[in-house]
């Protein structure tokens, strides 16, 4: 038996992914203690694990950032990035107050900067990351570059850099008493491995990178979401396509989701929208178009033609679990980096910026439903997903260290993941 520690901050696309693979440990007969906010105390604990919450300091509700996070309200663009770099950083004493580190093994958050302060010592448990965000490090991140464009944009994220980092990363040298010797945000390549929830085909290649693609680990079934009354419209009849925004960049539904309604209205497909806890304006909405909060991923995937996201990495990478193709549009938080991923993997069409016009969505929809390479590409994802590890095999890797080799990639049967 092992002692495994995870650590985790409390936002649902973190959680989602991190609760299987806790349930998993625990079922295996590994002692297993969580941290995390007090918001997701009780699903963990209901697993079984014992969990440590985190200080009000570290603390923070994801449906009130500006409320919970002191500072941040008012904030935007690259300044709002900017400071809540630092305030992931500033965070760390508080995360380190309620960590045990008499444990085997710790999981952690790659935006829990725990990690950091864990990844200097010399002596501590093996650290591996939760690779639920798209894998970043070396900052700055992205494709090598090939034409005079993308090396230009590189080097204007070269020369942005510090001013975005500099502030986080004197946080860091302050707190460790210390220089860290990396970037804070690159500790991950510092660590034992990472668990990169995605295949190879839809990750940038990173030389000397300890990842280690376990596929996408989310399970969402009718169990936590329940089907509306108009599930059986989803009969194959017409082609579904899915719009969402995730959980966080929802605040204003007129980026994506309202305009992809208004962009599909009259088309042969049926739109299903979920708002996850923003409002669409008040008005009557299309006869094709359908709506919910939130829906089982589980069975709403399989039935989709293709999905319109502002590109969560835990969304994009469930989608293409099931081989479906991908319209993206995102600039917040790690969204640019997943569209870019899109584009470059050619599962779908990736836009980095923060709305699209119908018009736009109009276009890039019915290209990505009429062109069978974007479906095909996705297939081709699925396939190398369900040629990963087990979850079993995931706790093998975990608890002692030890890989499984990647199976042959063969798609799954019906578009279902391999169990």
């Amino acid at each position: 038996m092992s002692a495994v520690l995870v650590c985790v901050l409390p936002a649902r696309g973190h959680v989602g992914p991190t609760k299987p693979i806790v349930a998993a440990l625990l079922a295996d007969g590994h002692e297993v203690t969580v941290v995390t906010g007090a918001r997701y105390r009780q699903a963990f604990a209901e697993l079984g694990a014992r969990v440590n919450v985190l200080p009000p300091e570290a603390d923070f509700d994801e449906t009130d950032l500006d409320g919970s996070i002191p500072g941040r309200a008012g904030k935007r663009g690259l300044k709002l990035a900017r400071f809540e770099l630092a305030n992931f950083v500033r965070a760390m004493p508080a995360q380190l107050s309620v960590m045990d580190l008499d444990v085997d093994v710790v999981l952690c958050d790659p935006l829990f900067m725990a990690g950091l302060a864990l990844a200097v010592r010399k002596q501590r448990p093996r650290l591996l990351a939760l690779g639920f965000l798209p894998f970043m490090p070396p900052v700055p991140s992205g494709p090598p570059p090939e034409t005079p464009a993308e090396r230009l944009r590189g080097a204007l994220v070269g020369t942005l850099a510090p001013w975005l980092l500099g502030p986080a990363q004197r946080l860091a040298r302050e707190l460790l008493g210390t220089d860290p010797g990396m970037l804070f945000a690159d500790w991950t390549l510092h660590s034992d491995g990472v668990l990169q929830m995605t295949c190879p085909g839809f990750e940038f290649p990173r030389a000397g990178a300890p990842l280690h693609f376990i596929g996408p680990t989310t399970v969402s079934g009718t169990g936590e979401h329940p089907l509306p009354p108009w599930w059986d419209e989803l009969d194959g009849s017409r082609p579904v396509v899915h719009v969402t925004q995730g959980t966080v960049a929802n605040d204003d539904l007129g980026r994506l989701v309202e305009p992809a309604i208004e962009a599909l209205a009259g088309e042969d497909v049926l739109v299903v929208a979920t708002t996850c806890g923003g409002r669409l304006r008040p008005g009557a909405l299309p006869d094709n178009v359908r709506v919910a909060d939130f829906l089982p991923y589980d069975e709403l995937l399989p039935r989709c033609a293709a999905m319109i996201s502002n590109g969560g990495y835990g969304g994009v990478n469930h989608a293409l679990r099931y081989g479906v193709p991908l319209v993206v549009v995102g600039a917040s938080e790690d969204k640019r980096e997943v569209a870019t991923r899109v584009t470059w993997s050619g599962a779908g069409i990736g836009r980095t910026r923060a709305s699209a016009s119908p018009r736009q969505l109009r276009r890039d929809v019915l290209a990505v439903l009429a062109e069978p390479r974007y479906r095909e590409r996705a297939r081709e994802l699925a396939a190398e997903m369900a040629a990963g590890p087990s979850m079993a095999e995931v706790v093998e890797l975990i608890t002692t260290g030890t890989a499984t080799p990647a199976r042959p990639a063969v798609p799954p049967e019906g578009g279902r993941p391999r169990p």
